[in-house]
C-alpha cells in the first residue's frame, strides 16, 4: 500500500467519525511497517501529517522499535562482513541512528535507578558527550541508554549467531580492533600509532634540521622525514602553534599532523595525518579517483578565496555594479564539481571577462591602466585554478593559511570533502564506534 493510500484511509476514518483509539492503532501499525521496511522518507511524511489528523505522536506506541533498529544497524554489519559493503555500513548505521534519534524512537518507559546511574556515567566522559552533539544533535537519556546498553548487546547478539554456523569462534580482538585499519566511503583508514611518540619524533628530527640549517639560513617552513615507513612532509609551525592544545584534557578536536608523500595507504601513496582526542596517529587516504575529487574540491577553495579579492577589487575601481556581479556569476560557475578544468581554457575565459567589462565604455576609456592592472591579477588567479595541481601543492598553501592564522589546523579534515563526506566525518564517526566497541567488550561472557 502506498503513502498516499495511507493518508486517504486516515482521513476518510476521520470523516466518517470513527473511534480515535481506532484512528491512532491503525497510524502507529503503519509507522512501525515503513520503519520495518526502512521507508524513512515515507515515515517522515506520515509522521508529519499527525498534526493534520489530531494525533501527538508518541513514539512509545511504536512496538518493538528497540528490535526493530538493532535489527537495521546490524543488517549492515551483516552485509560488510559478507563482503556486500564495507565501504557504506558505517555511515548507514549512523543515518539510521540519527533518523530515530531525531523522531525521538529511542524514548522509553522512566529508568531504574541502576539504568539512571549507568547514564549519569556516560555523561561524565566529556569526549563521548561532545562526538555524540557532532553526530546527532541533541542527544537524550534515551539516546545514550540505547547506544551504550541496547546496541552494544545487539552486536553481541549478531556476531555469536552470526558465527555459529560457521562452526567459527570470533575473536574478540578481531572486532575491537576493527577501526586500526579498514575502509569507508572510498577512503583507507589506519592506525599508525601514539600521538605523544609522534610528537616526540618530530621533536628530535626538528632539532636536527635547525642544527643543520643554522648556519645555511634556509627556511624550514616544511620538513621532509621518514615515520612508520612513510615519508611524510610537516609544518613546524603547525605543530608548534597547536602543541599545547593536542593534550588538553577533553579538547574534542582533529588536528591536521602531516602530508604523506610515499608509502600511503592508495595506490599513488599519499594521505593526510590527524591526531584524534584519543592521543592516536591516523592516516586517511584515497585513490586515484578520490584524489581527483580532493584536488576539485581544492580549486574550489582557491575560487572562492580569489572571488572575495576580486569583489572588492572592482569595487574600489567603480565599475558598476552589475558588470561585477555578470563577472562574479561567470567565475563561480567556472568549475564545474564533477572535472578538473584544462589549463587551456584560460583564454576564453579571460576574453569572456574583458567583453564584461567593456560594457562600462565610460570606465574603460578613462582607466585603461586599472583595467589592465585587474586583468593580470584575474589572469594570475585563474592559472592558479586551472593548472595541474598535486596534492602537496594543497598541503603546502593550507599549511602557509595556519601559519598565516586564516585556518585553523583543526578544520583541515573538514575541507578534504568528496562524495559529500569529509575526512572530518570518517574521524567522528570512527570516535564513536570505537566507543560503543568499547561497551561491546564490557559486556559479561562477551564472546
Amino acid at each position: 500500500m502506498s503513502l498516499d493510500d495511507t493518508i486517504k484511509i486516515i482521513k476518510s476514518k476521520i470523516n466518517i467519525g470513527s473511534e480515535k483509539e481506532d484512528i491512532e492503532d491503525y497510524f502507529y501499525r503503519k509507522l512501525t511497517i515503513l520503519l520495518q521496511n526502512k521507508q524513512f522518507e515515507d515515515f517522515k511524511q506520515l509522521f508529519d501529517h499527525s498534526i493534520e489528523f489530531d494525533i501527538f505522536v508518541d513514539a512509545k506506541k511504536i512496538p518493538k522499535r528497540y528490535d526493530i533498529i538493532s535489527k537495521h544497524i546490524t543488517e549492515t554489519i551483516r552485509g560488510a562482513f559478507t563482503g556486500i559493503s564495507y565501504q557504506t555500513f558505517l555511515g548507514d548505521q549512523i543515518e539510521v541512528i540519527r533518523f530515530c534519534n531525531n523522531y525521538n524512537l529511542f524514548d522509553r518507559d522512566e529508568f531504574s535507578d541502576e539504568e539512571l546511574d549507568f547514564v549519569n556515567k556516560i555523561y561524565q566522559d566529556k569526549l563521548l558527550i561532545a562526538n555524540l552533539k557532532d553526530l546527532f544533535g541533541n542527544i537524550s537519556n534515551f539516546l545514550i541508554f540505547y547506544l551504550y546498553k541496547v546496541m552494544p548487546r545487539a552486536l553481541y547478539d549478531f556476531f555469536t549467531n552470526f558465527s555459529r554456523p560457521f562452526q567459527y569462534i570470533l575473536d574478540l580482538n578481531e572486532v575491537v580492533n576493527f577501526f586500526n585499519h579498514y575502509s569507508t566511503y572510498g577512503l583507507s583508514v589506519m592506525y599508525l600509532g601514539k600521538l605523544s611518540n609522534f610528537i616526540r619524533k618530530f621533536d628530535n628530527i626538528y632539532e636536527l634540521h635547525k642544527k643543520a640549517n643554522i648556519n645555511s639560513g634556509k627556511d624550514l617552513k616544511l620538513i621532509k622525514y621518514s615515520y612508520m615507513n612513510k615519508t611524510i612532509l610537516v609544518s613546524p609551525d603547525n605543530i608548534e602553534k597547536n602543541r599545547k592544545s593536542f593534550f588538553l584534557k577533553d579538547n574534542y578536536n582533529y588536528y591536521n599532523l602531516s602530508m604523506v608523500l610515499l608509502g600511503g595507504l592508495g595506490p599513488q601513496g599519499h594521505g593526510f595525518m590527524y591526531s584524534t582526542p584519543k592521543d592516536e596517529v591516523i592516516e586517511i587516504c584515497s585513490d586515484i579517483k578520490e584524489n581527483d575529487a580532493i584536488i576539485v574540491k581544492y580549486k574550489q577553495f582557491l575560487k572562492e578565496q580569489f572571488l572575495v579579492k576580486l569583489q572588492k577589487e572592482m569595487a574600489s575601481l567603480l565599475i558598476n555594479a552589475k558588470i561585477i556581479q555578470n563577472v562574479l556569476d561567470y567565475l563561480t560557475n567556472l568549475i564545474d564539481k564533477r572535472e578538473l578544468i584544462d589549463y587551456s581554457k584560460k583564454e576564453p575565459i579571460l576574453k569572456k571577462i574583458e567583453n564584461y567589462l567593456k560594457e562600462d565604455q565610460k570606465f574603460l576609456n578613462s582607466h585603461q591602466q586599472e583595467i589592465l592592472d585587474l586583468m593580470n591579477k584575474i589572469s594570475n588567479a585563474i592559472t592558479l585554478i586551472l593548472r595541474k595541481i598535486k596534492m602537496e601543492d594543497q598541503f603546502k598553501t593550507r599549511m602557509n593559511l595556519i601559519q598565516e592564522d586564516k585556518l585553523k589546523s583543526e578544520d583541515i579534515a573538514k575541507l578534504t570533502s568528496l562524495r559529500e563526506k569529509s575526512h572530518y566525518d570518517v574521524l567522528r564517526e570512527r570516535f564513536f564506534f570505537q566507543n560503543v566497541l568499547y561497551w561491546f567488550s564490557k559486556l559479561p561472557n562477551t564472546l
